[in-house]
C-alpha cells in the first residue's frame, strides 16, 4: 500500500430533468418610491394643478365668476322633494298609432267592397236573382262557375297577366259576394240568393 491517503470518488451528478431548475429571474427595474400608494409623477402633477387652482382662486374676479357659475348651475336643479321633469317617463306618441289603426280599419272596410272586373262581369252575365229560398245556389257551385268565367274573361284581355290576376281565391270571392248578397247557412253549406243562367 502506498502512503497516500485514499481518494474518495463521488459518483457523477445526474442530469436535471427539463423544467426542474428555476429559470434565471430577469433583473428587476429599480422601483421608484411611492408615498401613500401614489406614484411620484402623479403626485407632482396633482400638486401643480392644486397650486394653479389656489392661485386662480386668490384672484377676486375669478372667484366671483366661479361662484356665479355654481349658483346658476344649482338654480337649474329641481328643488328637493319634487321629481325632475327630465326623469319622468315620456308618454308614448299615440297619434301615429291611431292614424295607422284608422287606416287599417278603412282598408278592411273597403276590402269587402272592392270587386274585380271579372267578378262584376260574372254577376252580370251568369247569374239571376232567385225569387224563392229553394232556388238559392250553393256557394261552391257559384264559385266553380265564377272560376270558369274568370278564366275566359282573363284570356280575352289583351294583357296576358290579367289571366292570373282576375282569378280570386275562395276567401276573396266570398268577400266580394258578401258586399252584394246575404248568405244563409244550411246543412249542405253556404247558400246565396242567386241562380245560374243556362250555360254558366
Amino acid at each position: 500500500m502506498s502512503d497516500k491517503e485514499p481518494e474518495f470518488f463521488l459518483p457523477p451528478r445526474a442530469k436535471p430533468k427539463p423544467g426542474s431548475l428555476p429559470l434565471n429571474p430577469r433583473p428587476k427595474k429599480p422601483e421608484e418610491p411611492c408615498w401613500d400608494g401614489i406614484a411620484p409623477a402623479t403626485r407632482v402633477a396633482y400638486e401643480q394643478r392644486l397650486a394653479e387652482y389656489e392661485a386662480r382662486m386668490a384672484d377676486p374676479d375669478f372667484r366671483a365668476t366661479m361662484e356665479a357659475i355654481t349658483e346658476a348651475a344649482q338654480s337649474k336643479l329641481p328643488p328637493w322633494g319634487e321629481p325632475s321633469e327630465r326623469l319622468k317617463p315620456k308618454k308614448p306618441d299615440t297619434t301615429n298609432l291611431k292614424k295607422l289603426k284608422a287606416a287599417r280599419k278603412k282598408v278592411a272596410e273597403y276590402s269587402a267592397v272592392l270587386r274585380t272586373d271579372a267578378f262584376d262581369d260574372w254577376v252580370r252575365r251568369c247569374t239571376d236573382t232567385a225569387s224563392q229560398p229553394r232556388e238559392w245556389t250553393q256557394a261552391e257551385t257559384l264559385y266553380e262557375s265564377y272560376l270558369r268565367h274568370a278564366k275566359k274573361y282573363g284570356a280575352n284581355r289583351p294583357d296576358k297577366r290579367l289571366a292570373n290576376v282576375t282569378l280570386a281565391s275562395m276567401t276573396a270571392w266570398g268577400k266580394m259576394m258578401g258586399s252584394l248578397f246575404d248568405k244563409k247557412r244550411r246543412r249542405a253549406g253556404q247558400y246565396y240568393p242567386l241562380r245560374l243562367k243556362q250555360g254558366a
